[in-house]
Protein backbone atom coordinates (compact mmCIF):
# COMPACT_ATOMS: atom_id res chain seq x y z
CA UNK A 1 0.00 0.00 0.00
CA UNK A 2 1.27 3.50 -0.86
CA UNK A 3 1.83 5.74 2.08
CA UNK A 4 0.51 9.27 1.47
CA UNK A 5 0.88 12.21 3.89
CA UNK A 6 2.45 12.41 7.31
CA UNK A 7 1.66 10.53 10.45
CA UNK A 8 0.27 12.31 13.49
CA UNK A 9 3.58 11.89 15.33
CA UNK A 10 5.51 13.52 12.49
CA UNK A 11 3.11 16.49 12.39
CA UNK A 12 3.34 16.96 16.16
CA UNK A 13 7.15 16.83 16.03
CA UNK A 14 7.22 19.57 13.38
CA UNK A 15 4.79 21.74 15.37
CA UNK A 16 6.91 21.36 18.54
CA UNK A 17 10.08 22.28 16.64
CA UNK A 18 8.44 25.37 15.12
CA UNK A 19 7.20 26.41 18.58
CA UNK A 20 10.69 26.04 20.09
CA UNK A 21 12.31 28.04 17.30
CA UNK A 22 9.66 30.78 17.71
CA UNK A 23 10.20 30.99 21.46
CA UNK A 24 13.96 31.30 21.03
CA UNK A 25 13.61 33.90 18.28
CA UNK A 26 11.14 36.10 20.19
CA UNK A 27 13.16 36.01 23.43
CA UNK A 28 16.24 37.09 21.47
CA UNK A 29 14.32 39.94 19.82
CA UNK A 30 13.10 41.11 23.24
CA UNK A 31 16.64 41.26 24.62
CA UNK A 32 17.88 43.14 21.56
CA UNK A 33 14.96 45.58 21.81
CA UNK A 34 15.73 46.24 25.50
CA UNK A 35 19.41 46.84 24.73
CA UNK A 36 18.52 49.27 21.94
CA UNK A 37 16.17 51.23 24.23
CA UNK A 38 18.89 51.43 26.89
CA UNK A 39 21.41 52.68 24.32
CA UNK A 40 18.98 55.33 23.06
CA UNK A 41 18.36 56.51 26.63
CA UNK A 42 22.11 56.72 27.34
CA UNK A 43 22.50 58.88 24.21
CA UNK A 44 19.68 61.15 25.43
CA UNK A 45 21.44 61.56 28.79
CA UNK A 46 24.57 62.61 26.90
CA UNK A 47 22.45 65.07 24.89
CA UNK A 48 21.00 66.52 28.12
CA UNK A 49 24.43 66.87 29.70
CA UNK A 50 25.91 68.48 26.57
CA UNK A 51 23.01 70.97 26.51
CA UNK A 52 23.66 71.76 30.18
CA UNK A 53 27.35 72.32 29.41
CA UNK A 54 26.40 74.77 26.63
CA UNK A 55 24.09 76.52 29.11
CA UNK A 56 26.97 76.70 31.60
CA UNK A 57 29.34 78.12 29.00
CA UNK A 58 26.80 80.82 28.13
CA UNK A 59 26.25 81.58 31.83
CA UNK A 60 29.81 81.23 33.11
CA UNK A 61 29.50 84.26 35.38
CA UNK A 62 26.55 82.69 37.20
CA UNK A 63 28.55 79.50 37.68
CA UNK A 64 31.56 81.28 39.15
CA UNK A 65 29.77 83.80 41.42
CA UNK A 66 27.28 83.01 44.18
CA UNK A 67 23.68 83.99 43.60
CA UNK A 68 22.48 85.95 46.63
CA UNK A 69 18.79 86.63 47.28
CA UNK A 70 17.82 88.55 50.43
CA UNK A 71 21.26 87.93 51.91
CA UNK A 72 20.98 84.18 51.40
CA UNK A 73 23.06 82.16 48.95
CA UNK A 74 20.73 80.31 46.58
CA UNK A 75 23.33 78.05 45.00
CA UNK A 76 24.10 74.56 46.20
CA UNK A 77 27.26 72.51 46.32
CA UNK A 78 27.57 69.47 44.10
CA UNK A 79 29.01 67.23 46.79
CA UNK A 80 26.73 64.35 47.58
CA UNK A 81 24.86 64.77 44.28
CA UNK A 82 27.46 63.78 41.74
CA UNK A 83 29.43 60.56 41.77
CA UNK A 84 33.13 61.05 41.30
CA UNK A 85 33.34 64.51 42.91
CA UNK A 86 35.60 64.00 45.90
CA UNK A 87 36.34 67.65 46.59
CA UNK A 88 34.35 70.80 47.22
CA UNK A 89 32.96 72.62 44.23
CA UNK A 90 32.25 76.20 45.20
CA UNK A 91 29.10 76.74 43.15
CA UNK A 92 26.80 74.26 41.49
CA UNK A 93 23.66 75.13 39.57
CA UNK A 94 20.68 72.81 39.47
CA UNK A 95 18.64 73.22 36.28
CA UNK A 96 15.62 71.29 35.09
CA UNK A 97 15.60 69.51 31.75
CA UNK A 98 12.46 71.50 30.94
CA UNK A 99 14.29 74.82 31.43
CA UNK A 100 17.11 73.70 29.15
CA UNK A 101 14.56 72.59 26.52
CA UNK A 102 12.68 75.90 26.66
CA UNK A 103 15.92 77.84 26.30
CA UNK A 104 16.87 75.68 23.28
CA UNK A 105 19.97 74.14 24.83
CA UNK A 106 18.65 70.65 24.15
CA UNK A 107 17.43 69.69 20.67
CA UNK A 108 14.61 67.16 20.44
CA UNK A 109 11.89 66.19 17.99
CA UNK A 110 9.76 64.63 20.74
CA UNK A 111 6.59 66.61 21.48
CA UNK A 112 3.61 66.21 23.76
CA UNK A 113 -0.05 66.69 22.82
CA UNK A 114 0.36 70.48 23.28
CA UNK A 115 3.35 70.52 20.89
CA UNK A 116 5.73 71.27 23.79
CA UNK A 117 9.24 69.82 23.65
CA UNK A 118 9.72 66.75 25.81
CA UNK A 119 12.32 64.09 26.40
CA UNK A 120 11.15 60.53 27.00
CA UNK A 121 13.14 57.89 28.86
CA UNK A 122 12.93 55.04 26.35
CA UNK A 123 13.53 52.41 29.04
CA UNK A 124 10.67 53.49 31.33
CA UNK A 125 8.56 55.45 28.78
CA UNK A 126 8.40 58.38 31.25
CA UNK A 127 8.73 62.06 30.38
CA UNK A 128 11.82 63.43 32.14
CA UNK A 129 11.29 67.19 31.74
CA UNK A 130 10.91 67.63 35.51
CA UNK A 131 14.26 65.98 36.31
CA UNK A 132 17.49 67.89 36.98
CA UNK A 133 21.02 68.45 35.78
CA UNK A 134 23.82 69.74 38.00
CA UNK A 135 26.23 72.17 36.33
CA UNK A 136 29.55 73.40 37.73
CA UNK A 137 32.92 74.84 36.71
CA UNK A 138 36.36 73.51 37.54
CA UNK A 139 39.52 75.11 36.15
CA UNK A 140 37.45 77.16 33.67
CA UNK A 141 35.82 74.02 32.24
CA UNK A 142 32.06 73.50 32.56
CA UNK A 143 30.80 70.07 33.65
CA UNK A 144 27.30 68.68 33.90
CA UNK A 145 25.73 65.59 35.42
CA UNK A 146 22.19 64.36 34.77
CA UNK A 147 20.75 63.46 38.16
CA UNK A 148 17.45 62.03 36.97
Amino acid sequence: MNKKGFTLVELLAVIVLIALVSILAFSGVGAVSKAIKKSIWENKIELIENGAIRYGEDNMYDLTHPFIVDGKQEDITCDGYIAGISHDVEICKKRSVDELLKRNYIATNERDENDEKIIINDVTDEIVNDTYVYIWVENDVVYAHYAG
